[in-house]
């Protein structure tokens, strides 16, 4: 109708812009996977919109009820086998050697003592323990990506008193050092240390300083906690 019509009209920019935001977040989430955390609620903005006479103006009125209960039932489909396949999985999280450790950090460290080491494991350090960390996989910037790079020389060819020196530079008191990501490799040329031997040529003739733990802990670090998975060394 034609007062229909004019009501889509007036409500013409705002269905305008966040068609345009979907579409901003939309690329923002190809680009970076973690970001579809805003496509997400701004879709279902859009799909709200279908129960509103004007954003859809252009429908027959007697059936905008059925297009609203057919893309909600659609929507569900998919939604519904999420669910069930959720509620299908019973079991339990167990890993006695990360539970080892975090009554290790809490029982032997100082409140205030800083921690390193690779993100998941700072992640279970600081909601474990409540220790400091220089490094969470919560957050993404030019400075936490840095502060990883550095935490991670200790999968690089670099001497012991280089590593030292740059985690002191940090403030940290002690590193983690898991042996699963010392040799970890996803496909040939991904290692931890490949990638560094492609960072850091002038070192590529030297060990491994994480497979070089396995032997000995070379000065300054002291090894203060070992289990079958974690490492832990103090930076003195």
């Amino acid at each position: 109708t034609e007062k229909e019509e004019s009501g889509a009209v007036d409500h013409l920019p705002e269905q305008c812009y966040h068609l345009v935001q979907a579409a901003a977040f939309a690329a923002m989430a190809v680009l970076i996977m973690r970001l579809k955390l805003f496509l997400t609620p701004q879709l279902a903005v859009l799909a709200s919109l279908l129960a509103l006479p004007q954003a859809v103006w252009c429908i027959p009125g007697r059936w905008r009820r059925w297009v609203l209960v057919l893309v909600l039932l659609g929507s569900s489909v998919r939604g519904v086998q999420n669910l069930l396949d959720q509620w299908s999985i019973v079991g339990e999280f167990n890993n006695p050697d990360q539970e080892e450790l975090m009554r290790w950090v809490s029982g032997s460290t100082l409140p205030s003592a800083v921690f390193a080491g690779t993100m998941p494991t700072m992640a279970a350090v600081k909601l474990s323990t409540g220790r400091p960390i220089v490094n969470h996989p919560h957050y993404e910037d030019a400075g936490l990506r840095n502060r990883t790079k550095n935490v991670y020389t200790i999968f690089s060819r670099k001497p012991p008193f280089e590593i030292h020196s740059v985690l002191r530079g940090m403030g940290v008191d002690y590193v983690i050092v898991e042996e699963s990501w010392c040799v970890k490799q996803y496909r040939p040329g991904c290692a931890f240390h490949e990638v560094w031997d492609e960072e850091d040529p002038a070192n590529q003739n030297r060990p491994v300083f994480c497979q070089l733990l396995r032997h000995h802990t070379p000065p300054p670090f002291k090894q203060v906690f070992l289990n079958k998975t974690y490492r832990v060394l103090q930076v003195q």
